[in-house]
């Protein structure tokens, strides 16, 4: 199970590359554009940071600009993976970028059904999207480990993403339900290593040593 960190913020990513907790980044338009930082420039940022795979996502749904796109993208980094949108372009566009050996990743899945075209279109990785299916009153965990077990039974090689994750029981859940693929935002990430126990226990273990510090002076 690998843990990728969902943002375009330098200083957010940098500081999780530096405690080794990420296996990879995904961004996608809304955050790149919250940064309002110049596109290509911060996805060649991001990708000299984070060794593992980066999803920059395609700004359309043309399947000959989709795919345009994905090309010039590809040739940013290796590690690029271009998201697709789900939809029937999306699955035409993931076909041919597949048969140029570009990663894919086909986002905005809200059901397993999904999750299974994008596979059979060759997507190297699949994106369900955890809150916003809970959002629409469907069993949100349902959804991702009925995909898991249809992968895992077909023999996909697709990975699934566990995306629109807003806290850290809804990353847990995710964890929980099998995905290969955890994509998780900073706020509820730097909550994961917190817990008021732990914090006591390391200041019990401190002031022990400093009042034996003392006596032995």
């Amino acid at each position: 199970m690998d843990i990728y960190i969902d943002t375009a913020n330098l200083e957010e990513i940098k500081n999780a590359v530096d405690m080794g907790i990420i296996d990879g980044c995904t961004t996608n338009p809304a955050i790149v554009a919250k940064e309002g930082c110049e596109f290509e420039s911060r996805m060649k940022e991001i990708l000299a940071l984070v060794k593992g795979p980066v999803s920059i996502e395609v700004t359309t749904i043309d399947v000959d600009t989709m795919v345009e796109e994905a090309v010039k993208y590809s040739k940013w980094g290796d590690n690029v993976v271009v998201k697709i949108p789900m939809d029937a372009n999306g699955l035409r566009a993931t076909k041919i970028l597949t048969e140029k050996g570009i990663k894919t990743n086909v986002t905005c899945c809200m059901s397993s059904t999904q999750a299974v075209l994008a596979a059979k279109a060759g997507a190297t990785y699949v994106s369900l999207f955890y809150g916003r299916i809970a959002d629409m009153g469907y069993d949100a965990m349902y959804e991702l480990a009925d995909a898991v077990n249809i992968f895992e039974h077909s023999g996909f090689e697709s990975k699934i993403i566990a995306g629109s994750l807003r806290s850290v029981a809804d990353v847990m859940t995710a964890i929980r339900a099998g995905v290969h693929i955890v994509t998780v935002p900073p706020a509820s990430l730097n909550k994961m290593y917190v817990h008021p126990r732990t914090k006591e226990t390391i200041q019990e273990f401190l002031d022990f040593w400093a009042d034996y510090k003392k006596k032995h002076k």
